[in-house]
């Protein structure tokens, strides 16, 4: 039996090839890292679970816990957007993934960060990503033909976005008031004659309590660079969640968070606040409730940093900046497209003089 070469572990930041030492990529077909030259293939090598962290504790100790993607990881911004991306060469980064502008910045070496605890990987090749976005382009009718012979395509970048998930037990106290309806009938006089009809009142009554939830996995993105219209339908199913390696990067860039984790708590609070307010109401009872006050205090915090994949591209069309976002795990195409103001217009033209020939044949008809 034949053996199975093994991946240079002093190189496994380069993902160099054992056969042929080209540069293995993450493969959303194969998924293992794949050699682009002579298609060998290895699996990539996870060890443990995606672990929750205490997230005081990783507050405390921030500045000792943070570490770039990979060793040897590159990163560049945008000048017009702010978006940062980490990639691993020999990949490069010359244009925008999220505002389509050309980036002059000259790479560097990765800023340490939390490192990822997880990640999605790519479960949608590239070239099922093209066709599904030239699917969705060629179905917008009313998009300029040049933006259709456009081949924005080819500039489909993979990468991955950051997320950080919440654990949090809560537990609440809080004032309000309950409404009990009652009714009344009332009597009154209608074109000379007396009726009656029953008027719904509402007796308030002071109400206080305390509430309880375990919140489990709650999702905030931390990009600001994908629209939220687009992050809001990018749905997840966290099932084949693994540990981060940064094999998975190879072949595909990885943005830096730009939420960072104490503001990324700040935002589960208020997704969490909702829903606790809602508690209250329900704990409240009556017909109706008022929720007046909310103390709201958190224990057991902890998070994960994840990345996700998409296929993300933006285009520039007569000086407004369009988004294209694929989901990396599903391919459902989120996007802008300009509209062609004169294929509308002549639709219009078309559609008048349709009518306006069916009104002439009608007249002659008649006649």
């Amino acid at each position: 039996m034949q053996n199975t070469p093994e991946i240079n572990r002093d190189n496994i930041n380069r993902f160099l090839c054992p056969n042929c030492a080209g540069n293995m990529t993450f493969s959303a077909e194969t998924q293992a890292l794949t050699c682009p030259y002579c298609q060998y293939k290895q699996q990539v090598a996870t060890a443990g679970t995606v672990e929750e962290r205490d997230f005081h504790t990783a507050l405390q100790s921030a500045n000792n816990n943070l570490q770039p993607m990979a060793t040897n990881a590159m990163q560049v911004g945008c000048g017009s957007c702010g978006a940062i991306v980490n990639f691993t060469p020999p990949e490069t980064a010359t244009w925008c993934d999220f505002c389509g502008s050309k980036i002059v910045a000259q790479p560097k070496a990765s800023d340490p960060l939390v490192a990822p605890e997880g990640v999605l990987p790519f479960g949608v090749p590239q070239d099922a990503a093209k066709k599904s976005f030239n699917t969705w382009i060629g179905s917008r009718w009313f998009a300029p033909s040049a933006l259709k012979n456009m081949s924005q395509a080819e500039r489909l970048s993979s990468i991955y976005i950051p997320y950080w998930t919440f654990d949090a037990y809560s537990t609440s106290s809080y004032t309000g008031e309950r409404g009990d309806h009652y009714y009344e009938t009332e009597h009154y006089e209608e074109n000379g004659e007396q009726r009656s009809r029953q008027v719904r009142h509402t007796n308030w009554y002071y109400r206080s309590g305390n509430v309880s939830r375990q919140f489990d996995d709650v999702t905030v993105p931390a990009t600001t660079s994908v629209l939220p219209k687009y992050v809001e339908k990018l749905n997840w199913d966290f099932t084949d969640l693994v540990p981060y390696e940064p094999a998975y990067l190879a072949g595909h860039k990885a943005q830096t968070y730009q939420i960072t984790l104490e503001q990324g708590f700040e935002k589960f609070k208020e997704i969490a606040y909702n829903v606790i307010w809602s508690d209250c109401r329900n704990d409240i009872g009556g017909d109706e409730q008022r929720v007046n006050n909310i103390d709201i205090n958190y224990a057991n915090i902890t998070f994960k940093h994840l990345l996700v994949p998409v296929y993300a591209s933006a285009y520039q069309f007569k000086g407004k900046a369009f988004q294209i976002v694929i989901n990396g795990r599903t391919g459902e195409v989120q996007g802008e497209r300009p509209y062609s103001w004169l294929k509308i217009g002549c639709l219009v033209v078309a559609i008048v003089s349709v009518i306006l020939f069916i009104l002439i044949l009608y007249a002659a008809f008649k006649k």
